[in-house]
């Protein structure tokens, strides 16, 4: 054979296997194999679920999408799943256990401590950003200045760090009193009644649960002091108002996510996010108690408002 006969072949066969190879990908990328694995079948989970179940099979209609609360349930998975969407801490820590290596999308958690030493998992974490919760806080009670901040060093000093920043743009001041133990939040309560004009709870197990709510929250009323909770239990039971998500985004927001690692971007490339949709619940009854004036557009822009 003539060298130029050879050249063409040795040309001819590395475009052969490209083609070949990007074949494959593309048959890989049309019928993906997802798994979603569940902690909890309360109404947010299952609103997620079938959000993004939808918008996946919108792209992919021919997707294989499997459902379980628990991977553990089997012994091996008969065919191992192109990613793994995870809901909740228990969800996504099972999954990691038992797939190490298979991309995976945790949300439904506070923080990523549970996806900590692997190198395929990425998250939106279910909380807000310390300029999103004082844009809000703002936005509700544009009076305040002084936003009080009951935290525990070891979990929250770069959220605090964060919002002091943060407090800057808004011409707001954070006073922030660490809280090392529950038996510390009497005197930090007192503390933030002398200082601040507002509190607002942040996710901290130190400070805020079931054992501490009733303090905080009669503390909050006896002293006129608004009070931002964490979640709608707490706007019940007298905080002003707390921030909520709205879980048909979020559903939305992680298909677009597991759409990217399905397209080829590893999970570890994609940095933690927060969900990109808010809603919040009022309570008008602690408003008129701390004589506040809540703007009506902000009343009617409530997911739910008690009186």
């Amino acid at each position: 054979m003539k060298p130029s006969g050879l050249i063409m072949i040795n040309l001819f066969l590395p475009v052969c296997l490209l083609l070949v190879n990007s074949a494959i990908a593309a048959l890989a990328v049309e019928n993906p194999v997802i798994a979603i694995v569940s902690s909890n079948q309360a109404i947010p989970y299952k609103q997620t679920i079938e959000s993004f179940t939808s918008a996946i099979k919108q792209v992919h209609p021919q997707a294989t999408i499997n459902l379980t609360d628990s991977i553990q349930q089997q012994q091996q998975p008969l065919i191992t799943p192109s990613v793994v969407f995870a809901l909740g801490s228990r969800a996504a820590a099972e999954s990691l256990a038992k797939m190490p290596d298979t991309n995976l999308l945790a949300t439904m958690i506070l923080n990523d401590k549970v996806l900590e030493g692997s190198s395929n998992a990425t998250s939106i974490l279910l909380h807000s950003t310390a300029l999103k919760q004082l844009e809000w806080l703002h936005r509700i009670m544009p009076e305040a200045k002084r936003v009080g901040v009951l935290y525990d060093p070891e979990l929250n000093q770069q959220w605090v760090d964060e919002a002091k920043i943060a407090a800057g743009t808004l011409d707001l001041e954070i006073i922030a009193v660490a809280v090392n133990s529950p038996r510390d939040l009497p005197a930090a309560l007192k503390s933030l009644g002398r200082q601040a004009d507002s509190i607002l709870g942040i996710a901290d197990k130190t400070v805020y649960s079931g054992k501490t709510a009733k303090s905080v929250l009669l503390f909050s009323f006896r002293n006129k002091l608004p009070f931002v909770g964490l979640s709608g239990a707490w706007v019940k039971a007298g905080a002003l108002y707390a921030l909520d998500w709205d879980y048909t985004e979020l559903g939305q927001q992680s298909a677009a996510t597991i759409l990217k690692i399905l397209d080829g971007t590893r999970a570890s490339e994609i940095k933690t996010q927060f969900p990109d949709g808010a809603v919040y619940l009022l309570n008008l009854k602690t408003a008129k108690h701390m004589k506040l004036n809540i703007r009506q557009e902000l009343i009617d822009g409530a997911s739910k408002v008690y009186q």
